[in-house]
C-alpha cells in the first residue's frame, strides 16, 4: 500500500507512488559447503545467483524547479522519481563465516560480496547496467571474545545513494563493543557500544549535498535479573 498510494519527500526529493506497479517475482540458486578443519573451528561458504523480476525501485523522472504529477512542486536541486518496476535485479555473490573457540576466546568473522546490477527498459533505460541504490558490494566484520567481553569491527563498502549511481556513500569502518559482568548468581550489568569510534556512516545524500548520518556513537547500560535456574 505504501509503494502503491503514498508519495513522499526527503528534502528537495520527491517521490511519487504507482498503482500500476506489478507484484515481484524473485528465483536463484544457491550452493554451500561447511568444512570443519578441527574440532573447534567451522567454516561455511555460500555462492549465490539471485534474479527479482519486477523490481520496485524508485527512478528518475526529472529535476527541479518543476510541477511534476503525484507530488506537486519540487524545488531546484531536487529530483522528481516515481517509484516504477524495473525489468530485474541481478546479483550474483558469495557469503563466508568462520568461527573458533579456544577455551575461554571466540573468534568469528564473514564476508559477503555482492554483483548487483540492474535490467532495465522504457522509461527506466537509462539504469540498465547500474548498481542498485544503497547495495554495497562488500561486507565484512570480525568478533573477537573473551569470557563475558566482546569487540567486533565492521565494514561496509561504498555504494551509491540514487537510482542513477551518481550521489556517493561513503565507506565505513566502525567498531562495536559489549561486556555482561556478573555480579552475583542471578545480577548482571549490561554494557554495550555502537560505533565507539564515532565514525562517519552516511545514510543519504540529499540533491543539495546534505549528508544524513545513521549510526552515531550508542551507548546502553543494563541490568540484567535471572530468574531461578538462570
Amino acid at each position: 500500500l505504501n509503494e502503491l498510494y503514498r508519495p513522499f519527500r526527503v528534502g528537495a526529493d520527491a517521490t511519487a507512488a504507482n498503482p500500476a506497479l506489478r507484484t515481484e517475482r524473485s528465483r536463484g540458486i544457491e550452493l554451500g559447503v561447511d568444512w570443519k578443519p578441527a574440532e573447534a573451528v567451522s567454516v561455511r561458504a555460500t555462492l549465490f545467483s539471485n534474479r527479482l523480476d519486477r523490481a520496485i525501485a524508485n527512478v528518475t523522472l526529472g529535476a527541479g524547479p518543476g510541477n511534476f504529477p503525484g507530488v506537486g512542486f519540487v524545488a531546484a536541486g531536487g529530483a522528481y522519481r516515481q517509484r516504477q518496476n524495473l525489468d530485474a535485479i541481478r546479483s550474483n555473490g558469495v557469503e563466508i563465516d568462520a568461527e573458533a573457540r579456544l577455551g575461554d576466546w571466540h573468534l568469528g568473522a564473514s564476508y559477503a560480496y555482492a554483483d548487483a546490477r540492474v535490467r532495465a527498459s522504457g522509461a527506466a533505460l537509462s539504469l540498465d547496467g547500474l548498481q542498485p541504490a544503497q547495495v554495497p558490494r562488500h561486507l565484512a566484520s570480525a568478533t573477537l571474545g573473551w569470557r563475558w567481553l566482546s569487540t567486533t569491527v565492521r565494514y561496509v563498502s561504498a555504494q551509491f545513494e540514487d537510482d542513477g549511481n551518481l550521489r556517493n556513500l561513503g565507506d565505513a569502518l566502525t567498531l562495536d563493543a559489549a561486556a555482561s559482568i556478573p555480579v552475583t548468581h542471578r545480577l548482571s550489568i549490561t554494557l554495550r557500544a555502537e560505533n565507539l569510534a564515532d565514525a562517519q556512516v552516511d545514510a543519504a545524500v540529499s540533491g543539495a549535498g546534505i549528508v544524513e548520518r545513521a549510526t552515531p556513537r550508542t551507548l546502553w547500560f543494563g541490568v540484567r535479573l535471572g530468574g531461578a535456574g538462570n
